[in-house]
């Protein structure tokens, strides 16, 4: 739900963000309310779903729910104001609330395509607990000026709506599709999504949100289905449209099952197969195994790492980027000593040291959680410190013997003669900052982090994390190594048997990512096979 990690370019956002707990609305209405749903107990489940939200969803949704938290500068689109009760992905009716499974599931698997993350980490009854909380976050104001919730109104005037009843899905013939296109041209479909679905109708550049907000339709060549990509999901999608946003409902009364599922057919033709294979993920809860081996495999080109299998993490995007990278392939070994992590991902262009204010570097990190819970996902919290190693291009350049400075970037321009005290011009460096530093001697920043704005490199003596990265065939293929022990008491220890909490990123310095523009996994857990 919110970035992941640090800058890229500056050591620390300016100004740390807290999320102030000044701004909670009080549970008391939560005891007394009226809510059947929520049965004997609820006052607990109230209270367990308050504390998961305010760690891992206030941070982007804000802490009262109306979709402002320190998070969303990073963040497009904007988080759901939870205020307001418009839900995108429901199975009921267009203008009825949604059922309490849709929530679930929605926190459980995420928005792909979006930087909400999927939630499978957290056990079911916290997921079960955050829905009741969300739901109670959802509100209006009566005419005395009174906080009145929703989901209460709509039970008391018997406006909870069932879920729509999806027929069975047909197979794609011709004559299917040959319907299915003829429905997309006649309701206008194309105008927003465009005449091949790539998003670039003529009424693209004008969408916004009900909150007027920038909302560019879906594409749907290669763009992640936020809902769902299943001939269901994508039924339901067109059924009921998405509240808040100007996907419109093309209900019973517009249209008939048969004709829907036409549609839905010739939206699932306009897929590219590339596109089609991204959806194909590892199970969102998979456990990433380090492999016990007597030689440690530490090249990133090392045919040997093919004898082990890889698990391939989903990736989100906290910015719309026209090709994001959709997963990592993770692959970890450890001999009793150290630990490698080999990381995989694809990228068509190298991109290395950002010497020009227009460069961008590629770069891959792996935050560990320290103290083993699974903290905020956005670099922990005051209570949850986390781990940092972050990979950088520019710095393997420089490990190499590649650096690349302003004169090889304009190797023709005229420069001033710099004095044997660097000290005078270039001030950071002489201040021990590692990122201004001319004597890399690893290509990966070991850092630390307790919240927004608090990223921390460690000390030179501290960088104990090696690494290796190397691009070939569109490819970056990247090892980072670790003893598995230290006496940092900032790093993050291993030991068989035992699962660490991990969470990845990767930036694509062709599509200028840097900063909170990446892409980012949810927390899996890393185990130190015996």
């Amino acid at each position: 739900m919110a970035t992941l990690f640090h800058p890229m370019k500056a050591a620390a956002i300016a100004g740390v963000l807290t999320l102030s707990m000044g701004g909670v609305i009080s549970l008391a209405g939560a005891q007394t309310t009226s809510n059947p749903d929520r049965g004997s107990g609820a006052v607990g489940d109230m209270e367990l779903g308050r504390q998961v939200y305010e760690q891992h969803c206030s941070a982007c949704h804000g802490i009262g729910g109306d979709g402002n938290g320190p998070a969303t500068v990073w963040l497009f689109p904007k988080p759901r104001n939870f205020n307001s009760g418009l839900f995108k992905v429901q199975s009921t009716p267009a203008g009825s609330l949604p059922a309490d499974e849709d929530l679930f599931q929605t926190i459980t698997r995420g928005m792909p395509g979006s930087s909400m993350p999927g939630f499978s980490y957290l056990s079911e009854a916290q997921r079960h607990a955050v829905v009741r909380y969300v739901k109670w976050l959802t509100f209006d104001t009566d005419s005395n000026g009174k906080r009145v919730n929703k989901f209460d109104l709509a039970r008391a005037a018997g406006e909870i709506k069932p879920p729509v009843s999806v027929p069975p899905e047909p197979g794609a013939t011709v004559e299917a599709l040959v319907k299915g296109q003829e429905l997309f041209t006649k309701l206008a479909c194309n105008a927003c999504h465009g005449e091949t679905g790539a998003g670039d109708g003529p009424s693209a550049p004008t969408l916004k949100d009900t909150w007027g907000l920038p909302l560019p339709p879906r594409d749907f060549t290669i763009g992640s289905f936020r809902g769902g990509s299943t001939g269901r999901d994508l039924y339901l999608r067109i059924h009921n449209g998405m509240a808040g946003t100007p996907m419109l409902s093309y209900g019973d009364d517009i249209m008939k099952p048969e004709d829907r599922w036409a549609l839905v057919l010739y939206i699932q033709s306009l897929r590219r197969k590339d596109a089609e294979v991204n959806e194909i993920l590892q199970p969102a809860d998979a456990n990433l195994h380090a492999r016990r081996v007597h030689k440690l495999v530490t090249s990133p080109t090392d045919v040997a790492w093919e004898k082990f299998e890889s698990v391939r993490v989903p990736l989100n995007p906290l910015w719309p980027e026209p090709y994001p990278v959709p997963a990592v392939a993770v692959t970890a070994l450890h001999d009793g000593r150290r630990l490698a992590i080999l990381l995989q991902w694809r990228d068509g262009i190298a991109n290395g040291a950002p010497v020009r204010v227009q460069d961008f570097q590629d770069a891959v990190a792996l935050q560990f959680s320290i103290n083993g819970t699974t903290p905020f996902l956005g670099m922990g919290d005051a209570g949850n410190p986390v781990n940092i190693w972050m990979w950088k291009s520019g710095w393997q350049q420089d490990v190499a013997g590649e650096r690349r400075d302003v004169n090889t970037a304009y190797p023709s321009m005229h420069v001033d003669k710099y004095f044997e005290t660097q000290a005078l011009f270039r001030t950071a460096e002489a201040a021990g900052n590692l990122q201004a530093s001319q004597r890399i001697t690893s290509p990966v920043e070991d850092a630390n982090a307790r919240g927004f704005g608090s990223f921390k490199t460690q000390p030179p003596k501290g960088q104990n994390v090696g690494g290796l990265g190397v691009w070939r065939d569109g490819h970056w293929s990247v090892v980072v190594v670790r003893d598995l022990k230290s006496k940092d008491p900032d790093d993050v220890k291993f030991q068989a048997g035992k699962s660490v909490p991990v969470a990845f990123a990767v930036w694509n310095g062709e599509q200028r990512d840097r900063n909170g523009r990446k892409v980012v996994s949810h927390w899996h857990y890393l185990v130190l096979d015996p």
